[in-house]
């Protein structure tokens, strides 16, 4: 930088002169990979990207500054260490180790983009293209649809680090800015998806890379008739007059199209190229779920049930799976969600399974067949029941109780004739009687049996009888058959609750009150339509307990205690599938839906046609994206399916509908080569990479910065996302390549160089 030469060029000579004068000033080899740089006046550099531009079209003046640099053995460039100009690797002078082992630093939730990186990386034709710098003489600086051949350099720049050899990890923040430059949805730090990051960069390398500078305009035919070869061959060619680029050959192929009218039976063939296939994974259409059934018989403790149900079911097909397990008719069962203590939703049966989550605690409850909630017509009342215990409240005098749900809620059927608050009494003391213990004949109440028979009916919905703080009312019994206690919640700390009374000797065990949805008294503060369930003419009926009578004769082990059902000691795993399964799952023949309908030519109007889509031409090397997040009208999840793939041989043959060399039966295997992987769910996780080294041939696990060694037999997972293959007829052909190596002996080796035009004519 302290020394000029001056050199004197026309106004019509190339950029690509002043670089050829400037490697002769400086004793640089041709062979050396150099750019350059012009200082403007206020001191900041600008690079000359586009060699083949005049002087005059680079706007250079008399008495500019040029900068030359040649790249570093390690693969960076000088110009890192200027101003204004950031470092791009962890450097490590002493560093020598295997070209290609080295790790990306995660810059915030990157990890996707490392992983993509890191296979890209891996893939040997495309990496050998960029460390012969073969990409110079190609990069498109016109091309609009590209980006200007920055998206290439910057790619450039990682592969010849990472693969110089010199560098354990390297911080990829200046590709990460150019990609959100280019691409707004990766600007930031948010999570995305790999195959995203990685279709965008192949597209965006193909457009910068792209050797036609002007592209025609290119008439889409149908087959109309003629041979598959035919219109295959026309279809490949159309392409490659508007895309010819290190991407398309070495990762395009070929689709046959054929879409049939369903009316009139019309045929049309098409053939459409792609770089990478996204096949879907065999689905299930069956769900598992677990659900507690509570008998009506006391003796029973709860059961707990998998069952396994249709996925788009509804409520009505998870009674009749229980119903194989229980033997208890669906039509006697009552599905409920059970949260913090209460009903959360009591579901009707024509609902969807679809509202309910795997996180959900579904009780199924055993119900009189005649019963039902809220319909007069039955002859039978089902009645949800809370169960409440009595605290002290933190008041100043201590004077007030406050209640706490418990346990887990009841629903009961209770002949609508029965409809007492002393005949409920001895229905809940009955359907409690396997966790409550009744009073013996010590706890009778000798006190004299007043006349009750004007207040012995259930009041009617809504309404509330008095009582006193002071004297609530006689004790009844009856908690939940819950299947865990769980943390109490307050519901209610009105002074002193009302109560009906009871006709009853024996001294009661717990009282009644008619509460709301959510288990307090103030009934009109709360709407009973809350969850879709309307209780209208039916109350909810809570059992409160005081303290000292539940401590005595409730026993809240048995009450908590449950029974697994044989059916939950089964392990449920998912078959794992072939990755032959899923190519043959995309080849297969489907419907288009309403709302990408095809039209027909002959009907005149669109259509929802079957559509095939079938292999013509494969790529030397093959991405294949496992499609494992799902999205649909219904549900969002990802599958965890375990994907069996082979790491040698995977042999196309039987897919490839063009006809074949026999001679040649390598053009239709592959090897793989690299594996993005992904752990986590849909709104969490981590990206990696298994990929195998193209020099010595061993697989190594990329985990941002962090890269050790692995066996093939470590690959396979229910991870892998998307996978590398590569044409065995291509690995045979290609010979181990040299990494980036020392530049020859010079002057200005590794170190900027600079010189001053004297004049412009």
């Amino acid at each position: 930088m302290d020394t000029a030469h001056p050199a004197q060029f026309n106004r019509t000579d190339s950029i690509d002169l002043v670089l050829r004068t400037a490697q002769e000033q400086f004793l640089v080899s041709p062979q050396e990979e150099t750019r350059l740089w012009i200082k403007n006046a206020e001191g900041s550099f600008e690079r000359l990207c586009n060699t083949r531009v005049t002087v005059l079209d680079a706007a250079l003046q008399t008495g500019q500054v040029v900068i030359m640099e040649t790249r570093n053995k390690d693969g960076t460039w000088p110009s890192a260490q200027l101003p204004a100009m950031s470092s791009t690797s962890e450097e490590d002078e002493d560093f020598q180790g295997q070209p290609g082992i080295c790790g990306l630093t995660n810059l915030g939730n990157t990890c996707f983009m490392n992983s993509a990186l890191q296979c890209l990386s891996n893939v040997p034709q495309l990496t050998n293209y960029f460390l012969k710098n073969r990409y110079l003489e190609e990069l498109n600086f016109c091309n609009p649809l590209g980006m200007k051949g920055e998206i290439a350099e910057a790619y450039a720049d990682l592969v010849k680090q990472a693969w110089s050899g010199h560098h354990r990890s390297i911080v990829p923040h200046v590709f990460k800015t150019k990609v959100g430059h280019f691409a707004s949805q990766f600007l930031g730090y948010q999570q995305h998806d790999s195959q995203e990051l990685l279709s965008f960069l192949l597209d965006g390398l193909h457009e910068d890379l792209n050797r036609v500078k002007k592209k025609e305009y290119v008439e889409l035919c149908d087959a109309a008739g003629r041979p598959d070869q035919e219109v295959a061959r026309e279809a490949w060619q159309n392409h490659r007059r508007r895309n010819d680029s290190v991407i398309v050959d070495t990762f395009h192929g070929l689709f046959k199209s054929t879409v049939v009218c369903p009316d009139c039976g019309n045929v049309s063939v098409t053939f459409d190229p792609f770089c990478y296939l996204s096949v879907p994974l065999p689905v299930t259409h069956k769900r598992v779920m677990e659900v507690f059934f509570v008998s009506m018989d006391p003796r029973r403790k709860p059961e707990q049930h998998r069952l396994v149900v249709p996925k788009r079911g509804k409520i009505s097909d998870l009674c009749v799976a229980l119903a194989k397990h229980t033997g208890v008719s669906p039509e006697r069962m009552m599905v409920a969600d059970v949260f913090s203590h209460r009903f959360y939703k009591i579901y009707q049966l024509e609902e969807s399974l679809s509202s309910i989550l795997d996180r959900d605690d579904i009780f199924i409850y055993e119900v009189s067949g005649r019963a039902a909630i809220g319909e007069n017509s039955r002859e039978d009342v089902v009645l949800p029941i809370y169960l409440r215990e009595r605290t002290p409240a933190r008041d100043y005098n201590n004077s007030y109780y406050g209640l706490m749900l418990f346990g887990h809620p009841l629903l009961v059927s209770v002949p609508r004739d029965r409809l007492s608050w002393d005949a409920l009494y001895h229905i809940l003391l009955y359907r409690l009687s396997r966790y409550v213990t009744r009073p013996s004949s010590d706890d009778e109440d000798d006190g004299d049996e007043k006349d009750l028979e004007d207040k012995d009916n259930l009041p009617k919905p809504g309404h509330v009888a008095g009582g006193s703080s002071q004297d609530p009312g006689p004790e009844q019994a009856g908690p939940s058959s819950g299947v865990a206690g769980g943390s109490r919640a307050p519901v209610d700390n009105a002074p002193g609750p009302s109560h009906w009374p009871q006709r009853a000797r024996r001294k009661h065990l717990f009282t009644l009150q008619t509460v709301n949805s959510n288990g307090t008294s103030d009934r009109s503060t709360f709407n009973e339509d809350t969850h879709g369930v309307s209780f209208s003419s039916q109350p909810y009926i809570a059992i409160d307990w005081e303290p000292e009578m539940k401590k005595r004769y409730y026993d809240e082990v048995e009450a908590e205690g449950y029974v697994k059902h044989d059916c939950v000691g089964y392990v449920l795993k998912k078959a794992p599938v072939r990755l032959q399964e899923c190519i043959e799952l995309f080849t297969t023949t489907e419907t288009l839906e309403k709302e990408n309908p095809w039209y027909c030519p002959n009907c005149k109007q669109h259509q929802l046609a079957t559509k095939k889509l079938d292999l013509w031409m494969l790529p030397e090397t093959l991405i294949i994206h496992l499609k494992r997040f799902s999205y649909t009208k219904f549900s969002r999840e990802k599958l965890d399916t375990l994907v069996e793939f082979p790491i040698r041989d995977l042999d196309f043959s039987k897919f490839v509908v063009k006809p074949q060399n026999e001679s040649a039966p390598e053009l239709y295997k592959y090897d793989l080569i690299a594996v993005s992987n992904h752990y986590g769910g849909l709104r969490d996780g981590h990206y990696t990479t298994f990929a195998c080294n193209k020099d010595s041939g061993q697989w190594h696990y990329f985990d941002d910065n962090s890269v050790s060694p692995v066996t093939e037999n470590q690959i396979e997972s229910k991870a892998a996302y998307v996978l590398f293959y590569q044409r065995q007829d291509v690995a045979r052909r290609l010979q181990p390549q040299p990494s980036l190596s020392d530049p020859p002996a010079s002057p200005a080796c590794g170190t900027p160089a600079n010189f001053e035009f004297m004049d412009i004519n």
